[in-house]
């Protein structure tokens, strides 16, 4: 689905707090829109599906369709963010050339996500099998351990994102990782492993 500016510039909310509600007015006091705007903007996003809207016309992601769109917006959040983190912009890179994985997600989540200079960076590798997390492990660690960063790295598999989002109300990576994170990689496979995950 093609979006326009003001529609990338909404989801980028949404897709920053997957589970979380906001009110038109939320929306438009966030990107400093008028609020007629921010209505008409929303409205194609809300007729695609994309965006969802309750009885009591609080707003929220629906993030289990159009998995191609949130990624293009995921991506348009990571490139913001980079653009700030040079370091963490070449890790990321470092770790796409040279795993050997076809299928996995880099993500940072945490306070990297909000702050300037947080006291840890943390790292998410979400890799197909669990047999393969100890060996993702090391070379994560081996990785990051060559920057100046303060990088905490985790490992884990997709069985793990399944059991931990199916637990929606315990406090666990991935639950908090849902409404604080950026996307380094995999954004669309991210997306697929919550539908699936939340269901």
């Amino acid at each position: 689905m093609w979006i326009n500016k003001s529609g990338a510039k909404i989801l980028e909310i949404f897709t920053g707090h997957i589970t979380e509600y906001f009110t038109l007015r939320e929306i438009a006091r966030k990107l400093n829109m008028h609020v007629s705007l921010a209505h008409k903007s929303i409205q194609p996003l809300i007729e695609a599906g994309i965006i969802e809207q309750d009885k009591h016309k609080g707003l929220s992601l629906n993030y289990k369709t159009h998995h191609e769109t949130l990624a293009f917006v995921e991506y348009l959040r990571r490139d913001n963010f980079l653009k700030k983190f040079k370091d963490i912009r070449l890790f990321a890179e470092e770790v796409k050339n040279k795993i050997k994985e076809e299928n996995f997600v880099l993500l940072l989540f945490g306070s990297a996500v909000e702050s300037k200079k947080p006291r840890d960076i943390d790292i998410l590798l979400v890799v197909e099998s669990t047999d393969k997390v100890a060996f993702h492990e090391k070379f994560l660690h081996n990785i990051a351990s060559s920057y100046d960063l303060p990088f905490e790295e985790s490992v884990i598999g997709f069985e793990s994102v399944y059991e931990m989002l199916a637990k929606r109300d315990e406090k666990n990576v991935m639950n908090e990782i849902l409404n604080k994170h950026i996307i380094l990689y995999g954004a669309e496979l991210f997306y697929r492993l919550i539908q699936r995950g939340r269901t």
